[in-house]
């Protein structure tokens, strides 16, 4: 949540330069291409021009703001856009021929205005960006060599809005961390650049810890001939700039379809089986127990924070929350051995997935005791609520669910959770929640 709302932030800024170009575009549209409309109708119209202009923006990137940006490369975004956007009208003419009809005129006015508005917008930013702090962004720079290129590139672009502090090595090694993170802290550092060579040096991969809690982002530093070339990499003058990301989800694109699917998926499961389920089995609970029918217990989630985690109550009421189940253990009920048994027990945690505390698959939200044991005993325990819990995952179809007997356990899960947060896919977790219904019909030797 954190993160998503320092993104929204990050954003902001930019918003009112969005607002004019699209509503001086919007204006001047519809005096230009006036010569191209053949009918009073313009709801059709509309929707086909908005249609244009939104597949020409993403296809050129006309719209993108990045630090990097410069006149040259505005300069040929305008001529894809143009491109994209004149080649699209001219075959919304064919198609449409009883409301569009093709104006060279007009079309050269609207691409005159195009460029005008954008031309503004853009000379605009750069100098907000030169002085108002709001357009700025501060940087922590490690100074070796191409550490070095990187910041004399940014200083000869001067347009980029940086405010770049330099380290030396000696803060990033890690003895200093603590130091590394409280100065990060303290100068609202954003993001840290740091050469490639160095974070794969073993003796620094405690760098690129940071970027697992998330308040900072790791930017790593080429230079023009590194082996690495990605499509997205920003360049400076000839250094390359490659950001480094701990999951797929780090992109907004694939949390919005996770969470889309959590919600119909949770909503389907809330409507169509615990609107009826959930009554039947309370008479069979209160029958068989006394007690509340849900047990609601504090779980550590995403970054440690707390949720209520709900439960159909399985055990009769007793004092010892904090301990979990183990096999023949006294306190399960009779309805309770059942329901664990088949995993039915973990049925309304939907609500929660529906509310947005969890997630369908996930790593498991463990007790917060084992939380504080665990996190002492083990150093990549904490990456685990890198994401929002889940009913499942993929340790759990792995054969590494129920009880903890030992540390060596409670080891494995780390590593598939870890393998699970790095390489995530809508795939694999369809495959998850497959796996999971098949292990729940086939019955599983720790679900007790």
């Amino acid at each position: 949540m954190e993160k998503n709302i320092q993104e929204s932030f990050k954003l902001l800024p930019y918003l009112p330069f969005w607002f004019f170009e699209w509503g001086s575009l919007f204006v001047c549209s519809l005096y230009t291409l006036k010569p191209t409309f053949l009918t009073n109708n313009n709801t059709t119209v509309f929707y086909v021009l908005v249609s244009i202009w939104l597949l020409g923006g993403i296809l050129s990137r006309f719209y993108n703001y990045e630090r990097n940006l410069n006149f040259t490369k505005q300069v040929q975004r305008f001529i894809l856009f143009s491109f994209f956007w004149a080649a699209f009208f001219y075959l919304a003419t064919l198609f449409f021929s009883d409301k569009l009809v093709w104006n060279t005129l007009a079309v050269i006015n609207f691409t005159v205005s195009l460029f005008l508005i954008k031309a503004l917008a853009v000379i605009v930013l750069f100098k907000l960006r030169k002085s108002v702090p709001l357009f700025q962004e501060k940087i922590l720079v490690y100074n070796a060599d191409s550490g070095t290129n990187f910041i004399k590139d940014v200083r000869d672009l001067k347009r980029t809005g940086f405010n770049i502090y330099e380290a030396d090595k000696t803060l990033f090694e890690e003895t200093s961390f603590d130091q590394l993170q409280q100065t990060i802290q303290e100068n609202n550092i954003k993001s840290i650049y740091v050469p490639l060579d160095i974070v794969l040096d073993e003796t620094n991969a405690h760098i690129l810890n940071l970027n697992w809690n998330k308040r900072v982002r790791i930017k790593l530093i080429t230079n023009y001939n590194s082996p690495i070339t990605v499509r997205n990499a920003h360049c400076y003058g000839l250094t390359q700039v490659v950001s480094h990301h701990v999951s797929p989800l780090d992109s907004i694109l694939y949390r919005i379809q996770k969470r889309l699917f959590d919600i119909v998926f949770s909503g389907a499961v809330i409507v169509g089986l615990l609107s009826w389920f959930t009554p039947l089995l309370a008479i069979l609970i209160w029958a068989d127990s006394k007690g509340p029918l849900f047990f609601i217990q504090k779980r550590p989630g995403r970054f440690k924070k707390t949720f209520p985690c709900i439960k159909f109550r399985s055990m009769t009421v007793n004092n010892r929350t904090e301990k979990s189940a183990t096999k023949n253990d006294a306190r399960v009920t009779r309805v309770g051995r059942v329901i664990r048994n088949t995993s039915l027990d973990e049925l309304p945690q939907f609500f929660n997935v529906f509310f947005g505390q969890m997630s369908i698959v996930g790593p498991r939200p463990n007790l917060t005791s084992q939380n504080d044991h665990y996190s002492k005993i083990f150093d990549d325990y904490p990456k685990r609520m890198y994401l929002k819990p889940g009913i499942t995952g993929l340790a759990q179809v792995s054969g590494a669910r129920g009880g903890i007997d030992n540390d060596i356990e409670m080891k494995h899960r780390i590593k598939y959770d870890i393998f699970y947060i790095r390489h995530w896919s809508f795939a694999l977790d369809i495959k998850i929640i497959i796996r999971t219904v098949i292990n729940i019909i086939r019955g599983e030797e720790k679900a007790y």
